[in-house]
C-alpha cells in the first residue's frame, strides 16, 4: 500500500517539510527530519492527546534540535490518509525552539517523523513535488487489517 502526504502550504516556502497527521484522533503537525534517529512528540501535546507513556525508547536522541537526553516516551497512533498505524513509539521532547521559527508561517509543530519510522515504512521524499511517500510492507500492523 502506498500513501502520499504533501508538505503543508504555509511552510513550503520556508523549506520546512511539515506534514499534517491525525495522532490519537487529534490533528498535529510533524516535521519530516532525516537527521532524527527516532520519532519525537512534544511532551505537552502527548499529554493533551492522552498518549500512553512508556519507558524511554532511547537514552540520547539526535534531531535538528541537536543531541538531547530522553526521559519520557509515548506510544501513539498515526492516521496516514485513513490508514491507522498503532503503537508507534515517540521520544518526548520540547518543541518550543522550533515553533519560534515556524510562528512566522502561522503554524506550530507537534513532533518529528524520524528515520526509524521512515525506514519502517519505506519512505521516499520528493522535493520537486514536496511530498513524502510511505510504502507500507504487508507485515505492518494497522487498524485497517
Amino acid at each position: 500500500m502506498e500513501l502520499n502526504l504533501s508538505f503543508e502550504e504555509g511552510v513550503k516556502t520556508a523549506d520546512m517539510p511539515l506534514v499534517k497527521l491525525i495522532v490519537n484522533d487529534r490533528e498535529g503537525y510533524f516535521l519530516v527530519d532525516t537527521g532524527a534517529n527516532v520519532c519525537f512528540i512534544d511532551e505537552t501535546f502527548a499529554k493533551e492527546i492522552g498518549a500512553e507513556e512508556i519507558p524511554p525508547i532511547i537514552n540520547n536522541a539526535t534531531s535538528l534540535m541537536g543531541n538531547s537526553s530522553v526521559s519520557h516516551s509515548y506510544n501513539v497512533a498515526f492516521n496516514l490518509n485513513a490508514v491507522l498505524l498503532t503503537d508507534i513509539p515517540c521520544a518526548g521532547t520540547d518543541t518550543k525552539a522550533i515553533n519560534e521559527s515556524l510562528r512566522e508561517c502561522g503554524l506550530g509543530m507537534n513532533g518529528i517523523i524520524g528515520m526509524f519510522l521512515m525506514r519502517l515504512l519505506n519512505a521516499s521524499i520528493d522535493l520537486g513535488n514536496l511530498t513524502i511517500t510511505f510504502r507500507l510492507p504487508d507485515k505492518i500492523k494497522t487498524e485497517n487489517n
